[in-house]
């Protein structure tokens, strides 16, 4: 059994298990990945003060305990992990705090999920191939259905949403606040989807048409699983990358005009 220790939030765990799962079946074995909660979040220029994830005295932190409960049913459904658990001090053979903390990867610059090989190269791998995959239960959303996400940081303020007024089914992931203040900016009336954990958004995610949003957790649950993806990049921090087929990014209005038409048809 192979045990990692991490304190990342969920966005850059999700790009971490590319590596996990190479490793797992590199040495023919499963992962048992300890999350440490609370960890004190790490901000960056134009990021600070909006990261949506507190502790209980109101502090920000990577990842707190409802995070990790919504997480958890996902990740013990994948083949290549045995389990994921609480960390409470438990022995481990890879510390990926390394990774976000520890030793120098450029950060914040370059690809969020290209970060881990630079610390550890065992568990370099094929970026453009799938690594989540969602147990198959009733399907939640529809062949149809453009599913967004947008949250506070990483936002490239140029874009006009208007644009998804053209679009007949058009639904929203994510928090309800995220949720309120996207339509009020834009004026739109989209239906908000909620999840009981994150297991149940990636089958929903799955079944819709294609993903649109920011660089943010549900993005890269959508480049893990290679569904069809629309990335608004961040012009300060463009560390979110989208790799193989059915993944564009854009900076400008054209780019993110063309692609809605292009997944769409």
């Amino acid at each position: 059994m192979l045990k990692i220790k991490t304190s990342s939030p969920a966005g850059d765990l999700i790009a971490m298990l590319a590596g996990i799962k190479h490793l797992c079946e590199t040495k023919n074995t499963k992962a048992i990945i300890y999350q440490r909660l609370n960890t004190p979040g790490i901000g960056y220029e134009g990021t600070i003060g909006l990261h949506p994830f507190k502790d209980k005295v109101g502090d920000e932190v990577m990842m707190n305990e409802y995070m990790f409960t919504m997480l958890k049913p996902l990740l013990d459904g994948q083949e290549y992990i045995e389990s994921f658990e609480i960390y409470t001090g438990q022995d481990y053979e890879i510390d990926l705090d390394k990774v976000r903390m520890k030793t120098f990867t450029n950060q914040p610059l370059g690809s969020i999920n290209r970060w881990l090989f630079y610390v550890y190269p065992q568990m370099a791998c094929n970026l453009s191939h799938a690594w989540v995959f969602p147990k198959k239960l009733d399907v939640f959303g529809s062949s149809d259905v453009i599913a967004v996400n947008f949250t506070y940081r990483y936002r490239n303020h140029l874009i006009d949403y208007n644009i998804l007024k053209k679009y007949r089914f058009v639904e929203f992931v994510g928090l309800p606040e995220e949720h309120e203040h996207f339509c009020n900016q834009w004026n739109l009336d989209l239906p908000l989807k909620k999840f009981s954990n994150f297991r149940h958004l990636a089958v929903y995610l799955k079944s819709c048409k294609f993903f649109l949003g920011n660089q943010s957790f549900c993005y890269q649950l959508a480049e893990s699983m290679k569904i069809p993806r629309i990335l608004e990049l961040s012009p300060v921090l463009p560390n979110v990358i989208p790799n193989g087929e059915n993944g564009y990014d854009f900076y400008h209005q054209q780019a993110l005009e063309y692609y809605l038409e292009k997944l769409s048809r």
